[in-house]
């Protein structure tokens, strides 16, 4: 089936006379942004039925975004995208020219054209040379990273990101859009110069490599241990064997009358058997931390390194158990699980085995990793034994005997072999009680006083508790323990480390601190690497302001928080910072200001729908409707879209939501006086400025709103809006679309598709008339008018601290939204300046403004192609009835100047372009008759 030639092309394609288009053969009817292969209309049915074919195989490995980027198909045929598609054609070339490899580079046609659609139009040899190099080897992430850094980097910089390497088995960019990634970082690089720029782009690099080796190691480090399955097996081998002993010590108390449980809750162990239960587990921590310490070595650097590095330790380490109680550890009654009950005894063996005297061979490194494998779960079942002493420990500690019973020989004896993982000046922990008078009662970090903390240090002070956490957390994704000092002992956590899906890749690096800035948060003015910008966008101001907003949420919407849908379980989004955490981690725009400013408003809920394994499978924005709730968006990661099936059974899930109560109008906030000190003048809390100004501005901008021309722009900026829906038409409420529109990065390719969708450049053009904001200001009284910095709101210049508080609030900023979408789409008109859409536009439905804008915008551009002479050069008056001058200042040529301006002309040139070529003004706007019939036509 051939696609009608009337449907659009993606990226600004225009298909000439005579071609047709045809979807593969598998793809069902054409669907906005659908693959295509576009050929002459007459083909024959086996050439066409050819060149669908090899579009269905490019398909298959590239995926549709492949097929946008024009890949020869044999037989004049050429593989396209029809309009509606994501991303743009550098994301199309970098799909195709990995599905095609540097040998089928070819099919994407002009080599020079390849690279401008890579690296932009600055592109050199040697920045070509360099990406062949790297397509060549498949060092892929450094072309994507290169391409999306091209609007940032000149072309050395480019040859330097496109010679990085990856270490091996490492991707920093799986997935995720080139052209996503170069507006991420564009927001946050854009301020920097260009050496820092690409100073941070390397590190970048560097981060996130380093984060991947790290995940690689940690993988490795679990993956060489025993799994958990048989744990509970071990817990019970240690808690038997710990409980042996005082069971033994009850049956020779009670000499020979029968062991019941009434006698046993009769008996009384003796004062001082907490004291040795204490030393029994201190010699079992300090074993299981050993035998973690050597795992993760071993692992990570191999097992030589592991036995010349922990040698000295293991030896330290074995010394805490006799031969007697290694023995009795290692024995197993019937049925006990086979593993000894002790770590002492593998730590043991592994000595022996790795003695100066053996000889260390891969029998021996297979014998020791056996033991190695059980590290992590000695020290679990360690860590909670030690764990329920604490638990049921009410009285003091009782140590019989002459001398000094508190210290612990084997504890010093490790110490001076493995040190401090801990700062001891740090631990802060006050020591276990103790019945002794000389007992410290005072934190370790208290009683060191220049003395060695080996000599110091107590079994009381369970600074080996939280050495033995420390060397679990590892084995658990962590880097350390967690610990809160308490009384009367810590609160010890080994495995609350948090994830962080967001580091994962190049681009979720990037959109993690992107969406921050989206948000308000400001790039650090000076930083050296990556890790500082990041941490200087976190920590901005704006953000941890941002805390205190928390979204309404209806009652019976708010008691679906924690239920399943599909197996998933839903999160609601409930404040501006978690927003951020998601958006983060799924590289897409929820956690953007918009959208906290929706759901705040109360217009929507947003919500996270999260995998058993806790990872987010999807987003979901839920808003009003007449009957109760529809999904607006629903998107999985990197805005994929999600399965059909599970899309289904959401949308009937939210259609059964509680119908909602209409929404509660905002209340209006009043302006509160703020005393100064000093004088009675009374200031507005909004950036200090006088009170009188903003009470006389805020009722000049409500008295504008109130106007019809807002009225009638709102209409026109909910019809240009509706090109914002993926896949279909937004349905945005007129004051909700100049707040969407308002978010966007680049208008171009919104209007274009709306004026060639039917919106007319006319009135498109009337709507960015109206500007409330700027009006409000003009009609201020002149003595306020002058205030020093109130001109920055009537212009596009950025706005300094004052005036960005004073658009905040809720009377002013929604005349601020349309002054700021007002002059956007006029730029983007602007850029539309020789694009068929907007000529066709205007041709149809002219205005006098409009067409002289056009005309001075196009005089004032460097390109004659395409323009049609309406005055000659140096010639001031212009032909056609009614007549008019270029220099009458009440003329329409002058009064239009400001309005070129806005289409970003350079206007200043205009007198000098007149001298040079006359007035300009598109061939394509002037229809039957030429410009006289066209002026005619404006002035009836």
């Amino acid at each position: 089936m051939m696609v009608p030639m009337t449907t659009r092309l993606a990226f600004g394609v225009t298909a000439g006379p005579g071609l047709g288009c045809w979807p593969v053969p598998s793809g069902g009817p054409p669907v906005p942004g659908a693959p295509v292969a576009l050929g002459p209309a007459g083909a024959a049915p086996a050439a066409v039925r050819a060149a669908t074919g090899r579009l269905d195989r490019l398909v298959r490995q590239g995926g549709e975004v492949a097929a946008g980027a024009g890949v020869d198909l044999g037989g004049g045929f050429h593989s396209a995208r029809l309009a509606g598609a994501h991303g743009d054609r550098r994301d199309a070339v970098l799909a195709a020219l990995r599905c095609l490899g540097a040998d089928g580079a070819h099919r994407l046609g002009d080599r020079t054209a390849v690279l401008v659609a890579l690296f932009g139009e600055q592109v050199t040899k040697r920045v070509g040379a360099a990406a062949h190099r790297a397509v060549t080897d498949g060092r892929w992430a450094a072309v994507q990273l290169a391409s999306a850094a091209s609007d940032l980097l000149g072309p050395e910089q480019l040859e330097r990101v496109l010679d990085l390497r990856a270490p091996e088995d490492v991707d920093p960019f799986p997935r995720g859009a080139a052209s996503t990634v170069a507006g991420h970082l564009s927001r946050v690089l854009a301020a920097y110069p260009k050496p820092r720029r690409l100073k941070l782009v390397l590190d970048l690099w560097d981060h996130v490599c380093g984060l991947l080796l790290d995940r690689q190691r940690r993988a490795r480090l679990v993956a060489s241990q025993v799994r958990t399955e048989r744990l509970d097996e071990l817990r019970e081998r240690h808690r038997e064997h710990f409980d042996a002993k005082i069971v033994q010590h009850l049956t020779w108390d009670l000499s020979g009358q029968p062991v019941t449980l009434a006698n046993a809750a009769r008996w009384q162990p003796p004062k001082w058997w907490t004291a040795s239960e204490l030393e029994h587990l201190l010699h079992d921590a300090i074993a299981a931390t050993a035998l973690l310490r050597f795992a993760r070595t071993t692992s990570d650097e191999g097992f030589a390194v592991a036995v010349d590095r922990h040698r000295a330790e293991l030896v330290a380490a074995d010394a805490c158990l006799t031969e007697r109680s290694r023995t009795a550890a290692t024995h197993r009654p019937d049925g006990a699980y086979n593993h000894p009950a002790r770590p002492g005894a593998y730590v043991h063996r592994i000595v022996l085995e790795t003695g100066p005297d053996r000889t260390v061979n891969a029998r021996t490194e297979g014998r020791v990793r056996t033991y190695t494998a059980m590290a992590r779960n000695y020290g679990v079942v360690v860590f909670e034994a030690v764990e329920r002493f604490l638990d049921r420990l009410f009285q003091p500690l009782h140590h019989p005997g002459e001398g000094d019973p508190g210290r612990s020989p084997q504890l010093a004896g490790w110490r001076r072999e493995v040190g401090y993982p801990r700062a001891p000046q740090s631990w802060e922990q006050p020591p276990l009680a103790d019945t002794r008078e000389e007992a410290p009662t005072a934190p370790l970090a208290q009683r060191l006083a220049g003395a060695d903390p080996a000599d110091v240090e107590l079994p009381h002070d369970l600074l080996w508790f939280a050495d033995l956490a420390d060397a679990l957390a590892p084995f658990h994704g962590g880097d350390s323990a967690t610990v809160r000092h308490e009384h009367p002992h810590p609160t010890v956590t080994y495995d609350d480390a948090p994830a962080k899906p967001g580091h994962t890749s190049l681009p979720l690096a990037v959109a993690e601190v992107a969406q921050l800035v989206m948000f308000g948060a400001v790039p650090p003015p000076r930083c050296g690497s990556w890790a500082e910008l990041v941490t200087g966008v976190t920590s901005s101001a704006v953000i941890a302001e941002a805390d205190t907003g928390v979204f309404p949420i209806p009652p019976g919407v708010s008691a679906v928080d924690g239920s399943t849908v599909a197996g998933l379980t839903v999160e609601l989004g409930r404040e501006p910072r978690q927003l951020a955490e998601w958006s983060g981690y799924m590289g897409n725009c929820i956690g953007e200001s918009w959208y906290a400013d929706q759901a705040r408003k109360g217009h929507c809920v947003l919500m996270a729908l999260r995998a058993p394994d806790g990872r987010i499978a999807a987003n979901l924005d839920v808003r009003r409707h007449t009957a109760g709730w529809h999904v607006h968006e629903l998107r999985a990661r990197f805005n994929d879209t999600v399965a059909d099936e599970l899309e289904q059974q959401v949308r009937k899930w939210v259609e059964h939501l509680p119908a909602p109560r209409p929404p509660e109008p905002e209340p209006v906030v009043p302006v509160p006086p703020v005393r100064v000190r000093g004088g009675s003048a009374r200031r507005s809390a909004a950036g200090n400025l006088p009170a009188e100004l903003v009470r006389a501005l805020t009722a000049a901008v409500e008295r504008e709103l109130a106007g019809k021309p807002v009225v009638t722009a709102r209409r026109a900026y909910a019809e240009l809006a509706r090109g914002l829906g993926r896949p279909g038409p937004a349905d945005f409420e007129p004051d909700a679309a100049v707040v969407a529109l308002k978010r966007v990065d680049d208008h171009v390719d919104l209007v274009r598709a709306a004026l060639a969708d039917g919106l007319a450049a006319t009135t498109l053009w009337q709507a960015t008339r109206v500007r409330p904001l700027a009006a409000a200001v003009h009609r201020l009284d002149q003595e306020l008018r002058d205030h020093e910095r109130l001109h920055a709101l009537t212009g596009g210049a950025p706005l300094p601290r004052t005036l960005r508080a004073l658009v905040r609030r809720p009377e002013i900023a929604p005349a601020h939204a349309l002054d700021v979408v007002a002059r956007s789409v006029r730029a983007a008109m602007g850029e539309l300046l020789g694009d068929a859409a907007l000529a066709r536009s205007v041709a149809r439905r002219p205005s006098t403004e409009l067409v002289c804008a056009l005309a001075i915008a196009t005089t004032c551009s460097e390109s004659t192609k395409d323009t049609v002479v309406v005055a000659g050069p140096r010639k001031t008056t212009v032909p056609g009835f009614p007549p008019s001058d270029l220099a009458d200042p009440q003329g329409p040529w002058q009064q239009a100047l400001p309005a070129a301006a806005d289409l970003g002309a350079p206007v200043d040139l205009f007198w000098s372009k007149i001298a040079e070529h006359g007035l300009l003004i598109p061939a394509a706007v002037l229809g039957k008759g030429g410009w006289p019939a066209l002026w005619a036509r404006l002035h009836r």
